[in-house]
């Protein structure tokens, strides 16, 4: 009987090890499948993905987009990507790693990493914590994205910005922009100067604080309309409007808007123009041409035939009446006569005191 026992349990101990033995291998194959998986995964990315150690920076795994970088086994973070002795330091370029080890939080920053030439390239970091059982930074997984072309864009965008905010600042016209709802995103300082406001007292207003009262309605009306058909009858065209200042003050303006998409969003830039002494020129003008008109509308009376007397030289009026010449001369233009007398006629009509004045003439011609 004991013999027997010993056999039973000695077989039911097998039976044990060899059960632990398959468990063991079916879980080591589904770590292996898993880890299979995992390295599937990570080089299904086009991007370079590695897991750093948080006490020496050394790079424990490490896709094939990051070996082509030139990572290894005893690669450093800091050596791969910045081509350095030394961990990153720079506030321009901060670890992400001393981060996480002070926040134990995802993080993302931007780098200049350097390729295995050591060509730059703009890179998005995006680096996360693995902590051990008592909350401490073991490892850090990172992968990073290259944005060197956005960058390049982002960089046009900048400078097409501050050139377009230079040329606009230097304008005596007023510049503003505003979005779909019809409230200011920019205004320049010739704007600012037109209007009487600041420009923090006019950014996110609607552009209807610019205009009368009276016309405001009609401006919210058009801009739903805008807004229902992304359309407008006056883009391109310039129109005479009137503004009005912070202190309420109207004053004739004339408007150019054109439109731009941002995104997904249209923006409205209008150049306004303050014609207030362009207008006083008109009026003026205008006044002196009537005058003018009415100047030539007198003068025109004194055109064409005129029935005058062969003998006395009276011109006959229009309505069948003589008249002396400079009277109707005087009454048909603006013209005013002095009277006077001729050499011939003092000679005609005056002998006696022709003949005197010729000799007091001759006698001052001897002294």
């Amino acid at each position: 009987m004991t013999a027997s026992k010993s056999t039973k349990e000695l077989l039911d101990k097998i039976k044990t090890l060899e059960k632990d033995a398959a468990d063991r291998k079916k879980a080591e194959d589904r770590l292996k499948k898993q880890s299979e998986f995992l390295n599937s995964v990570l080089e299904s990315l086009s991007h370079p993905f590695y897991v750093v150690d948080a006490n020496d920076y050394s790079i424990k795994l490490a896709n094939s987009a990051a070996l082509k970088s030139g990572a290894t086994g005893t690669s450093t973070c800091h050596a791969l990507t910045h081509k350095r002795d030394t961990p990153c330091n720079s506030t321009e370029h901060p670890c992400p790693l001393e981060i996480i080890k002070k926040t134990k939080q995802p993080v993302l920053v931007e780098h200049v990493h350097f390729d295995r030439d050591g060509n730059p390239r703009n890179v998005e970091v995006h680096a996360h914590p693995i902590l051990d059982e008592n909350g401490n930074v073991t490892q850090m997984i990172e992968y990073s994205f290259e944005v060197t072309e956005r960058k390049r864009i982002e960089t046009a965008i900048k400078e097409s910005e501050a050139k377009f905010r230079s040329v606009a600042q230097s304008a005596k016209d007023a510049i503003i922009t505003a979005d779909k709802a019809g409230n200011i995103a920019f205004c320049n300082t010739a704007a600012c100067q037109m209007f009487g406001y600041r420009e923090d007292e006019l950014i996110r207003q609607s552009v209807s604080i610019l205009m009368p009262e009276r016309f405001r309605e009609a401006h919210e009306k058009g801009i739903g309309n805008v807004v229902a058909t992304a359309k407008s009858n006056l883009i391109g065209e310039t129109i005479e409007l009137f503004g009005i200042t912070k202190a309420g003050s109207e004053f004739p303006v004339e408007l150019s808007l054109s439109t731009w998409i941002s995104g997904d969003d249209p923006f409205y830039t209008g150049i306004i123009r303050d014609i207030s002494e362009r207008k006083q020129h008109e009026k003026e003008r205008d006044a002196l041409i009537d005058n003018l008109k009415k100047s030539l509308t007198k003068v025109r009376k004194l055109s064409g035939l005129l029935p005058i007397c062969a003998s006395c030289k009276k011109i006959r009026d229009d309505k069948g009446y003589w008249n002396q010449i400079e009277a109707y001369i005087r009454d048909h233009s603006e013209a005013e006569f002095s009277h006077g007398i001729c050499p011939e006629c003092s000679e005609k009509l005056y002998p006696e005191n022709h003949r005197e004045q010729i000799k007091k003439v001759e006698r001052s011609g001897k002294n």
